[in-house]
């Protein structure tokens, strides 16, 4: 006998992760390969957060504090905001989900990108609402005047995606400001900027600034990418006591685990290193960004860690599809159809010896001369042997 289940279940979609190392490596008969797939940082977590981790193990029979006051206080300072002003989640993915609960209902709709976060339109047919995708515009950012004008009475939420993912697309400044301008003042907008801490241009975090001023915005960050807490699941949003109060009625009172509260904190006060991983990792993005537009490689210039590479399928290769003679080659990579862009592959960006291996494996599967072993300036500590933190 079948189990009776909700009738919103069978619209809900499924999210597919990708292979793991372990997978790979049994299915191929490999010794060793490289996981570019995930979008995680390629470094450990930063200097403390392991020893706040280890002590924190002995008080695993206490309750976390379930509204996570030191780490909001911490935040609320990094950001110039008041803690009431903070909302903490299970990851930022929970704090969306969060969103499509506390205000999406049968007979509305939640206008977002596509293709973009697999998460987005999970809000609509889990709350019996309605999906409105828009296009992205050709330059692989959300398309905001098109965004506007898909909003109508029966609209809810707007999701904005900033760099969006997958393909690394950033939306300027001035022209969030403008599409705040055109979205009536009672529809909630969220923008996701999980990979915000990877953007160079000069005008990133004023959607904070927006926050703190436009009560109908929430702007999410997230702990797993550029500070390596993926592990331990933490995100937060900026915004309105309305939106704050919204997430907080419908969030579990022990949403963030006391490890990663007390992780988060620590990686806190180590900005200084972030950021000198954070150039260190867009340092290797502008390389294989070179590297690809020097064999004539199609791809997305990105404003993340990753990249968004549309190689045309060439004939005579007997392997399968690219991602496939990638993954023969011990290379992990997203392929693009279970992220709505079939024909493309989405490639973390990692150390340089794993984006050495990945360009090595793209130079094979294609025919193309393999990549130049000269090492990067920033980098040639680590190909001399040397460890890098």
């Amino acid at each position: 006998m079948s189990l009776v289940v909700s009738t919103r279940l069978a619209a809900i979609p499924h999210y597919e992760p990708g292979l793991t190392t372990a997978e790979v490596l049994a299915r191929y008969g490999l010794d060793a390969a490289v996981k570019l797939a995930s979008n995680e940082s390629p470094f450990p977590p930063l200097p403390g957060v392991e020893e706040v981790v280890r002590d924190g193990v002995a008080t695993l029979n206490r309750y976390p504090d379930g509204a996570a006051r030191a780490l909001r206080a911490d935040l609320a300072d990094l950001h110039g905001v008041a803690p009431e002003g903070i909302v903490l989640g299970n990851g930022s993915c929970e704090l969306i989900l969060l969103a499509g609960e506390a205000l999406l209902d049968p007979g509305t709709t939640v206008v977002h990108p596509d293709p973009s976060f697999a998460l987005y339109p999970h809000l609509a047919a889990a709350t019996g609402a309605r999906a409105v995708p828009v296009p992205l515009d050709p330059e692989g950012r959300n398309d905001l005047d098109a965004m506007a004008a898909a909003v109508d009475e029966t609209t809810r939420l707007v999701v904005v995606c900033t760099p969006n993912n997958p393909t690394g697309g950033h939306l300027g400044a001035d022209d969030l400001e403008r599409f705040l301008d055109a979205v009536p003042p009672d529809v909630a907008v969220l923008v996701d900027e999980a990979y915000h801490d990877f953007v160079t241009a000069a005008d990133r975090g004023r959607a904070l600034s927006m926050a703190r001023r436009r009560p109908n915005l929430l702007v999410l960050r997230t702990f797993s990418k550029a500070f390596g807490l993926c592990g331990l699941r933490v995100g937060y949003g900026v915004g309105s006591p309305d939106w704050i109060g919204a997430l907080d009625r419908v969030r579990q009172p022990f949403n963030v685990n006391a490890l990663a509260q007390a992780a988060a904190r620590a990686s806190l006060r180590q900005l200084g290193e972030l950021d000198r991983r954070v150039r260190s990792l867009v340092a290797e993005r502008t390389r294989v960004e070179d590297a690809l537009r020097m064999w004539g490689v199609p791809f997305t210039p990105s404003q993340a860690n990753f990249i968004l590479v549309r190689p045309a399928e060439e004939p005579g290769h007997g392997e399968g599809p690219l991602h496939e003679r990638l993954l023969r080659r011990g290379v992990i990579v997203r392929d693009g159809r279970a992220l709505g862009v079939p024909g493309a592959l989405r490639v973390s960006i990692g150390t340089p010896s794993e984006n050495d291996a990945f360009l090595a494996a793209l130079a094979d599967a294609l025919g193309r001369p393999g990549p130049t072993d000269t090492p990067h300036p920033l980098h040639a500590g680590e190909r001399e042997g040397r460890t890098r933190p």
